[in-house]
């Protein structure tokens, strides 16, 4: 939180994916959140491996770079971890708080995991007591410290100071949270589907009563769709990704993919691809409604929020709405926003702004966090993970 006056905070958010990254600098105003600025940007693969940055001082240049040429200036940022590296298990734990629950998170996790406990952080959501009990239902975060720090080095090299990481999961039910308590009481509540449409990987989360109770994540995203149209059409990989998020790009409901490259119109049959996709959605509803009783409302599954790199392109939620059976609207995180963009970048920005709902996620992070916080228990190496 970077403070220009007593009524305005400023809030950056860093999303580091396996060779993408995204930063946005937000800013509140008494009660208004706008974005000041925000960037997209690709980076060498080989710097990544098993979720972890090898060259953080690489990686942190280019980000310093980015930060930049756009204009952003802020000193402290929240970061991201994919939600796909991280274990999350629902335990019974007493009413603590602190270090004492963390401790009794790691006893409790600890022989679930595949490596030693000691080679993670681990975070425990307040248990959820009833009246009259000491125990309660808690969300368990696990995270190897590894991806952690390595995400946290490229922010010091960076020259910014990591205060706090979320899984790309937190970030994206903030964001979905805002969404719903803009539409009122009754969908605060409401049963809700995210699919969050990554470039290698995407997640499926289910949301009820405003907690997170299922995540499965599956090993497609939108680099697959780029890379059949490049191989069917010969044109280069690069060229079709970043038309496909561009303006113009539009999927029929036949999955016929259409892009403008170079003035041309070119068109690709993406419904293979696509059908394999759905397929696994369908599998996941399924197992997800199979854990519940028959009719009841834990199983009821007809709402469903897209967002990620694909969610963007014209016709895309209209395919999953037929192919599911379920209504499927877009997250358009800026919504109710304003955004103070470079004229070269905003056309870029605002036709992919589901790309960008988890790095505005950790931006809101940012701001909701008090000035205290600022401490040196906070900003040691010992992250947390909001809840």
């Amino acid at each position: 939180m970077y403070y220009r006056g007593a009524l305005e905070r400023r809030g950056l958010g860093i999303d580091l994916g396996s060779r993408m990254a995204k930063v946005l600098l937000a800013r509140q105003v008494a009660n208004r959140v706008n974005v000041d600025s925000a960037a997209m940007f690709t980076f060498n693969a080989s710097w990544t491996q098993d979720g972890i940055v090898k060259e953080p001082k690489l990686l942190g240049r280019l980000v310093a770079e980015q930060l930049k040429a756009n204009g952003i200036a802020n000193p402290f940022a929240v970061f991201s971890v994919p939600s796909q590296l991280a274990t999350l298990r629902w335990v019974t734990l007493p009413k603590l708080s602190g270090d004492e629950l963390r401790e009794a998170a790691r006893y409790k996790v600890k022989r679930h995991l595949p490596y030693p406990v000691d080679l993670a952080y681990v975070e425990a959501t307040p248990p959820a007591v009833d009246e009259g009990q000491s125990q309660g239902q808690s969300l368990v975060i696990v995270v190897k410290k590894s991806v952690v720090d390595s995400r946290a080095e490229v922010l010091e090299h960076a020259g910014i100071v990591p205060i706090s990481a979320e899984l790309e999961a937190q970030a994206i039910l903030r964001i979905v949270e805002r969404k719903l308590n803009e539409k009122g009481a009754l969908w605060r509540d409401a049963s809700v589907t995210i699919i969050d449409m990554g470039s290698t990987n995407t997640h499926m989360y289910v949301v009820q009563n405003r907690q997170l109770q299922f995540m499965r994540g599956i090993r497609f995203g939108s680099e697959r769709i780029a890379r059949s149209v490049a191989t069917e059409t010969g044109l280069p990989y690069e060229e079709v990704e970043q038309a496909i998020g561009r303006e113009g790009a539009e999927l029929s409901p036949d999955g016929m993919l259409s892009i403008a490259l170079d003035g041309d119109i070119v068109l690709a049959n993406v419904k293979q691809d696509l059908d394999k996709l759905t397929v696994e959605f369908l599998r996941l509803l399924r197992y997800f409604r199979s854990l519940h009783p028959e009719r009841s409302y834990a199983g009821i599954l007809d709402h469903m929020i897209v967002c990620g790199g694909l969610a963007g392109l014209r016709g895309f939620a209209e395919y999953l709405h037929e192919a599911l059976g379920l209504r499927v609207e877009r997250a358009k995180p800026f919504s109710g926003m304003v955004g103070r963009f470079k004229r070269e970048t905003f056309e870029s920005i605002v036709n992919r702004q589901e790309a960008f709902t988890v790095v505005l996620g950790l931006a809101l992070s940012n701001l909701e966090s008090e000035a205290s916080d600022r401490s040196s228990e906070r900003v040691a190496r010992d992250f947390v993970w909001s809840r």
